[in-house]
């Protein structure tokens, strides 16, 4: 048996502590808080949700006075805000919407309300922090109202306007999300004509509290705030009135170049229909059977398909959102085990939080058995100045025993495009020169023609 491991993330939580071990993820209620939690699971419509809204959740150890423990399955890997696409950033602000809607008859809410909470096991969002729940306050709407605002609302405002990488940067910097007055800046002026409900959710609100701030009273702000029992069925009709509002909210897709690809995507369902990269790629994933695969530069996540019905399970990722957003809906309609999300290889993820040890990096998380890196080396190379010999160690990172990449010739027509903004010496861009390369990480290297013709499929095996 492995040995507990304590999950900094926990630290933070007054109702206890949560630690890993051997694959399970065990959550210890302190003493003060055993009762309210203890009972919650004995509660029908909480019991109705554990494994739907909530993580798969059991008590491991009978509740005493002294001593209560939970025990959630474990999801993996662990996924962050800040790489989600829009969708599902927006998924997971209906998520905690929903729940607590449905806890609201029971007599409690959710004290919490962040993406941080919630961690998508491929296209399906889970709420993991089961200590969030609480009984409802009377004299509040909701205590988490501001924090759903900053999180959610205002970064899919702000994203419908086309400012996505911008509010993914935003939560990878702060956990604290957008306030009312910077999410102005991402919005034009006359927004409020198309969503009135603005006027009440962010212009009135942002009015009151500059004029207090303007006075010198925004620090005695709470005797502004009328005390005064809140009915439930109000409460309830707010929560719902704020659902339909995050619904209005509308996000574009099929604009960049590169959603352009999702034309071909059927292709991947019909192996009648295959091309030889396509032949290529699964005929070594049947041989391989890996059990995870990380792709790299997925695009609209063809061959993340391909490895998804061969029995893995899929991390997939790209720079553009479009495609990924994408993907992610095709895998909610077809129930895909992909975990589709926004990142750059040449700039993943880092290990962040508390003393940065809190998250880890994407290289840490997103680690498989096997990696695709599909026409991809050609942009690393030329758009973004990679040397074959660093690609090569990018590529390593997110494979533990092999890589099938691929080599694009300089008289490519993709490549050529490419050249026509590129001006240095390509003396060294060669299939020779990026093989040699990839002798640095591995020992076995197999190479296959690919589609379009004159590009080369090359399959790696570790050192």
């Amino acid at each position: 048996m492995q040995k507990a491991s304590p999950l900094i993330s926990g630290g933070m939580d007054p109702s206890g502590s949560i630690y890993e071990q051997d694959g399970i993820i065990y959550r210890k209620i302190n003493p003060p808080f055993i009762s309210f939690f203890s009972s919650l699971m004995g509660n029908k419509t909480i019991l109705s949700m554990i494994g739907n809204e909530f993580v798969s959740s059991a008590i491991f150890s009978k509740a005493s006075e002294k001593s209560f423990t939970l025990r959630h399955q474990k999801i993996s890997p662990v996924n962050y805000a800040y790489e989600w696409p829009a969708f599902m950033l927006q998924d997971a602000a209906r998520l905690t919407l929903e729940i607590c809607i449905k806890i609201l008859d029971e007599g409690y809410i959710l004290k919490d309300a962040t993406p941080w909470n919630v961690v998508y096991d491929s296209g399906k969002p889970f709420f993991v922090d089961f200590t969030s729940i609480m009984p409802i306050d009377p004299e509040l709407i909701w205590v988490a109202l501001d924090q759903f605002n900053r999180l959610f609302l205002f970064p899919l405002l702000a994203i419908e306007q086309g400012f996505g990488r911008v509010c993914r940067s935003l939560m990878l910097s702060s956990q604290q999300g957008i306030t009312n007055f910077e999410v102005g800046k991402f919005l034009p002026a006359f927004l409020w004509i198309k969503k009135p409900w603005l006027i009440k959710r962010l212009y009135i609100p942002r009015l009151i509290i500059s004029l207090l701030q303007n006075s010198g009273q925004d620090k005695e702000i709470g005797k502004y705030i009328k005390k005064a029992e809140i009915l439930p069925e109000i409460r309830k009709k707010f929560l719902i009135k704020l659902l339909s509002d995050l619904n209005t909210i509308y996000i574009e897709i099929g604009k960049s170049s590169w959603s352009k690809y999702y034309l071909d995507i059927e292709t991947f369902f019909n192996p009648q229909s295959f091309n030889q990269k396509q032949k290529v790629i699964s005929s070594l994933l049947e041989e391989l059977k890996p059990k995870s695969v990380t792709d790299i530069g997925c695009n609209m996540g063809g061959y993340s398909v391909l490895a998804a019905k061969q029995g893995a399970s899929v991390t997939a990722f790209d720079t553009d959102e479009d495609s990924v957003n994408m993907l992610y809906r095709l895998v909610k309609e077809r129930n895909l085990k992909i975990l589709p999300l926004v990142m750059d290889v040449t700039n993943p993820s880092p290990a962040t939080g508390w003393r940065s040890v809190q998250h880890l990096s994407a290289c840490d998380r997103f680690r498989s058995e096997g990696a695709f890196a599909l026409a991809l080396s050609h942009h690393l190379s030329i758009t973004q100045g990679q040397s074959f010999d660093r690609i090569v160690e990018e590529l390593s990172d997110y494979c533990e025993k092999w890589l099938i990449t691929e080599f694009i010739p300089i008289e490519d027509p993709r490549v050529k495009e490419l050249l026509l903004t590129f001006r240095r010496d390509l003396s060294w861009y060669s299939l020779e020169g990026f093989i040699e390369a990839l002798g640095s990480q591995f020992k076995e290297i197999s190479t296959y023609e690919s589609f379009p013709s004159g590009r080369t499929l090359i399959l790696c095996k570790k050192k």
